[in-house]
């Protein structure tokens, strides 16, 4: 299976309108196994056409001095997906927590991908259900190979992780094909405890959520699917009102 792994390095801000600094793009063959084997790979750094939030500096390390030379990143990362697309890597887009963060910048600049596995949502299954004290990219790679992530917030290096995250998570969860894995990581399941990371809910567990709040919440479109199975299960649960109708929930990463 062709298939490409993709991770941004921006100046700061939400997805929606934050310049970008560095890209890094693998493409290459997965294998039954979760095995990746890299067949083509392009990593630049980008003008961002803002000034780098200087919090942001402190995570990737990059300045405004460093990008100061480089190619606006809007002319410039076109090109590269239509690249990738024009190889054949673009019939699986993998990340980690790219659902709402990577592919919303990949589609701002052309690319919206059709199908994706974000591996954010198995890492923090394990997070759940290990007891692990972060599922952060950094955290979930030393985990399950034992190195530290050393180069961690370098873009090639958060899509080299990724890429090692796969046999990984694939053996901890009992799977032995990667295809039955992708089918599972992509269909949301309720979390027991799982908490809420925006708005006035933040850091509160979907129980313990008021009905009123619940009532909003799982009406909202979201790309978080394990979230939204779980507001899904604890309002019927409660044996609220029938919940309305609603498209599907998680398509090619677009909600």
């Amino acid at each position: 299976m062709k298939v490409m792994i993709h991770d941004f390095e921006t100046a700061g801000g939400p997805a929606r309108r934050c310049g970008v600094v560095q890209l890094a793009l693998l493409g290459g063959d997965l294998g039954t196994h979760g095995v990746f084997i890299e067949q083509w790979r392009s990593n630049h750094h980008y003008h961002p056409g803002v000034a780098i939030d200087p919090a942001t500096t402190r995570v990737h390390g990059l300045t405004d001095a460093d990008v100061a030379d480089c190619p606006d990143y809007r002319r410039a990362i076109p090109a590269v997906y239509r690249e990738a697309a024009q190889r054949g890597f673009d019939a699986l887009t993998i990340g980690f927590g790219n659902s709402g963060f990577d592919n919303v910048i990949a589609a701002r600049l052309g690319y919206r991908p059709r199908d994706v596995l974000d591996l954010a949502i198995p890492a923090r299954r394990l997070k759940m259900g290990d007891g692990l004290a972060s599922g952060s990219l950094g955290s979930t790679f030393q985990e399950l190979t034992g190195k530290a992530p050393t180069g961690a917030h370098d873009a090639l290096f958060d899509v080299q992780m990724t890429a090692a995250l796969l046999p990984g998570l694939m053996a901890r969860f009992g799977f032995h094909d990667v295809t039955a894995f992708i089918d599972w990581a992509t269909t949301g399941q309720p979390l027991p405890g799982l908490k809420l990371r925006f708005g006035p809910w933040r850091g509160s567990r979907v129980e313990a959520l008021d009905d009123d709040s619940l009532r909003q919440l799982v009406q909202r479109k979201t790309g978080d699917i394990d979230l939204k199975a779980s507001l899904t299960a604890e309002y019927e649960y409660r044996g609220l009102a029938p919940l309305p109708a609603q498209g599907q929930l998680f398509q090619g990463g677009h909600d």
